[in-house]
């Protein structure tokens, strides 16, 4: 009788989580429609001239692409953090490679190579994340409390250096002002491919470790006694957030909160497993930033457009006042 309970608990719970991809995934189709037909320039889809046709193929199509697939891979790396540090307020912000990405692309643009920005972004992220995992691994197992801490330094030391560099170069202020609020104008089809190459491989990488992750959520004796290679696990989650993190960053500045928001929106919804979790973090991550990048383009008058970075930080900041308000116990509670 017991058995059969399991069964058709675990069905209805596959049943649930299905449903669920399937709503998110045709919210994520609705949305990129009208994000594609929407803009500053209406055009007609049944007579397009050049102009329109260039819009299309060169500006929106590759902006709606290029901002799901950050959104998806800021999804991503919360859920992989918050893994990894065993602690659900963690996203790319607390580990220091949102920041230290943000170092490499200001330095590029004080050094005149907008060119070049994903590529220094890059390059400061995985500073960045060799630094922290440095501080943070004692004889190559990684410490979730030390990591945090490391990342605060690290992101504190990046915005001292961001700030000079604001100071020394008064012609690049508003560039890099710009910059660090997020945003897709510089969308490609090139950037969208590379991202999603990127995102997929990291998907497939840990997408077999899912039950792994889920046990690694207890303490460390409990997860080693069951089979589970902790701190092999924790590099591995820990390096794959801190590279999706670093690309999201090179190609659309600083968007934040998306890592914390998402993930918590899901388990709100009652899903917590890994295998749920990641999927439909990834598909809310990508509806979240399409449907945000939509707003910001369209909100004023006369074809503004206001940073991506700006709406999702409003969101963010009050979602974020709002978890602590709700488990304030918890996390300051000590019995």
């Amino acid at each position: 009788m017991n058995q059969k309970r399991k069964i058709k608990r675990r069905t209805l719970e596959l049943y649930t989580s299905e449903i669920a991809i399937t709503v998110l995934s045709a919210l994520l189709i609705v949305v990129s429609t009208v994000a594609i037909i929407k803009g500053a320039v209406r055009i007609n889809f049944f007579d397009m001239s050049t102009i329109e046709r260039d819009i299309l193929l060169y500006v929106r199509v590759p902006r709606v692409l290029l901002a799901g697939l950050v959104g998806a891979a800021l999804g991503f790396s919360g859920v992989l953090f918050q893994y990894v540090m065993k602690n659900p307020l963690a996203d790319s912000f607390t580990t220091g490679v949102s920041a230290s990405s943000a170092m490499g692309a200001v330095v590029a643009i004080v050094l005149g190579l907008g060119m070049l920005v994903p590529l220094f972004a890059l390059t400061g992220g995985i500073i960045g994340l060799i630094t922290v995992y440095k501080i943070a691994s004692v004889r190559g197992k990684v410490q979730p409390i030390t990591m945090l801490l490391a990342g605060i330094v690290i992101s504190t030391f990046s915005s001292a250096i961001i700030s000079f560099m604001k100071f020394l170069s008064n012609d690049a202020v508003s560039s890099i002002i710009f910059w660090l609020m997020g945003g897709f104008q510089s969308a490609s089809i090139s950037k969208a491919a590379v991202l999603g190459i990127i995102l997929l491989l990291s998907y497939l990488l840990i997408r077999r470790d899912s039950l792994s992750l889920d046990i690694i959520c207890f303490d460390d004796t409990t997860a080693i006694s069951s089979g589970v290679a902790v701190a092999r696990l924790r590099r591995k989650a820990f390096f794959i957030a801190a590279l999706l993190t670093a690309f999201s960053v090179g190609y659309a500045g600083i968007i934040g909160f998306v890592g914390l928001i998402i993930p918590h929106i899901i388990r709100l919804l009652r899903f917590f497993k890994a295998s749920e979790l990641i999927p439909l973090s990834l598909l809310g991550g990508a509806f979240f930033m399409i449907l945000n990048d939509l707003i910001a383009r369209t909100i004023l008058a006369e074809g503004q457009e206001l940073p991506v970075g700006i709406i999702t930080s409003a969101v963010g900041g009050m979602f974020f006042l709002y978890l602590l308000i709700k488990r304030r116990k918890e996390l300051y509670y000590v019995d």
